[in-house]
């Protein structure tokens, strides 16, 4: 049994929390490193989303590609994907599942914030999200400083274990009968495909009319912390 990430919010009705996108995070980057030490191509053929991203109740974290195909995954997929670029290494295609990865927990901190309120991130996990969803492949972090970043944090905080806090998301999903029902009904409805347009667009810096500005700008978030650095 395993619910995706795209449930959990949906049940929730909120954002994940800062603890919990950082044990998301480190459970996800694990499993990563698995997979690439596996390097197994077959294995490897997911793009990491909201519905991609499953939560198993050990605490653990996997990736699936079934059951998504319905979804509009253009705002988790790596800029070179999209462009066809070919990609030369297993390096490589490890820094397309760090892009995805990234914009899936950005996704995350988001959900269901109204657009008037900033995202509540600290700034090194803020640091290492946008560290994560450069839009130059060789400017992105890898899975190893993903880890080593987690591994800081948990050394430098009080927070419990990281797949304790995916464990509580796992249950609140299995263990809610009614938001099972809302899910049966309503689906994925408030995750809809403008919405998947919409980070891209301003990830990529693109103006967009005020309805549809639904997603915090990455780019603004880099702005605001360099200026913060500045003073």
């Amino acid at each position: 049994m395993h619910v995706s990430l795209a449930e959990a919010l949906e049940v929730r009705g909120g954002p994940l929390q800062e603890e919990e996108i950082w044990a998301i995070l480190n459970q996800s980057a694990e499993s990563l490193q698995e997979l690439f030490r596996k390097a197994d191509p077959t294995a490897l053929g997911f793009i990491i989303s909201p519905w991609s991203l499953l939560l198993l109740p050990s605490g653990s974290v996997s990736f699936t590609d079934d059951n998504v195909s319905q979804q509009d995954l253009r705002a988790f997929t790596a800029p070179e994907v999209l462009q066809n670029q070919s990609l030369s290494s297993l390096s490589d295609v490890e820094k397309v599942h760090i892009y995805s990865l990234g914009m899936t927990l950005f996704w995350g901190a988001d959900h269901e914030v109204p657009q008037s309120q900033p995202i509540k991130l600290g700034d090194h996990l803020n640091s290492i999200l946008l560290g994560m969803c450069e839009d130059v492949i060789y400017a992105r972090v890898s899975v190893r400083t993903v880890l080593d970043a987690c591994s800081a944090h948990i050394r430098n905080s009080n927070c419990a274990p990281s797949f304790s806090y995916v464990k509580q998301l796992v249950r609140l999903v299995l263990g809610s009968l009614s938001g099972m029902d809302q899910l049966a009904c309503n689906g994925d409805k408030k995750l809809q495909p403008d919405r998947s347009q919409a980070i891209r667009e301003r990830l990529r810096g693109k103006g967009l009319p005020t309805a549809l500005l639904v997603v915090p700008c990455l780019t603004k978030h880099r702005q605001c912390q360099q200026e913060k650095n500045y003073f």
